[in-house]
């Protein structure tokens, strides 16, 4: 599952307005994680919203998070608090009950990859078909929270879910030659992203959340590696993976970074900037 991490102090991401009473009347919204920034930002366009991200954009998970008394503040404040949910945010579990504001859980009724022992994959928005559920689970629980702007919020949506769509197409069509190939990733946060384009994880390396794996672990990933002919090794972007360095020394196999969405720029199209880079690295990597 996905990496355990401490992510640093809040870093608040606004949407322009028109004007400081529009800002003042403005819906509170606060989200936990870039990507689904990134889907509010799109829905809110034209809407008076204040959209706040709890983690910063670098950030691609949150199950170490230590909630601070700023942070702590930023959602009691908030009108609404979007989750990615599929246990993201297990450290807000005690804290939700007690927020005034309305939760939207991005992921519910989406279908989630578990892990051999049973628990979610959180990393939903990482395939392409998966973010857009959860683009539709917003634009339905801010209309729902919003009915007076509920007509934009789903002319929004329509148009950003038009796009991703577009997208999935584009990038079906540019990864096909790779359909069947078997890559070995650091952390699960590429799972949807490769079971969306016929990529198939043959192992993690960090199968315990943040926990490096053992010398008998490392020598039977070696060997999927070997048996199997797994052409590249995929680290995250921005993450240093020892474990993978090792496994890279030892088969002669190289090391490329892929993206889960978390560098960031602010600009509404940054989802597809970096999944186009995504696939572009696998076609390096891999034809």
């Amino acid at each position: 599952m996905a990496k355990r991490c401490t992510i640093a102090l809040c870093l608040l991401l606004a949407l322009p307005f028109g004007g400081a009473g529009a800002e003042m009347d403005a819906l509170r919204v606060t989200v936990t994680v870039y990507p689904l920034y990134l889907a509010v930002s799109n829905i809110t366009q034209g809407v008076p919203v204040r959209v706040s991200c709890l983690a910063p954009p670098e950030s691609g998970c949150m199950h170490d998070y230590q909630l601070t008394a700023k942070d702590r503040r930023l959602l009691e404040q908030s009108d609404a608090i979007i989750i990615n949910g599929a246990g993201l945010e297990d450290f807000l579990t005690r804290v939700l009950p007690q927020l005034p504001g309305a939760i939207i859980d991005a992921s519910g009724g989406v279908r989630l990859l578990r892990d051999p022992g049973g628990e979610a994959n959180p990393h939903v928005w990482a395939g392409i078909h998966s973010y857009m559920e959860q683009v539709g689970n917003i634009v339905d629980g801010l209309s729902a929270l919003d009915p007076t702007h509920e007509a934009l919020y789903r002319q929004n949506g329509g148009a950003y879910l038009e796009s991703l769509r577009a997208l999935e197409a584009e990038l079906a069509e540019r990864l096909a030659p790779l359909s069947g190939a078997r890559i070995v990733t650091a952390h699960a946060a590429f799972d949807y992203f490769a079971e969306a384009f016929g990529l198939v994880v043959a192992a993690t390396v960090e199968t315990e959340p943040g926990h490096a794996p053992s010398a008998r672990e490392l020598a039977r990933i070696l060997q999927v590696i070997q048996t199997e002919e797994i052409r590249a090794l995929f680290a995250e972007v921005g993450q240093e993976n020892q474990s993978l360095d090792i496994l890279s020394r030892e088969s002669g196999i190289p090391v490329y970074a892929l993206d889960p969405a978390v560098s960031g720029t602010g600009s509404l199209s940054d989802y597809a900037r970096i999944m186009r880079a995504n696939a572009t690295t696998l076609l390096e990597a891999l034809q």
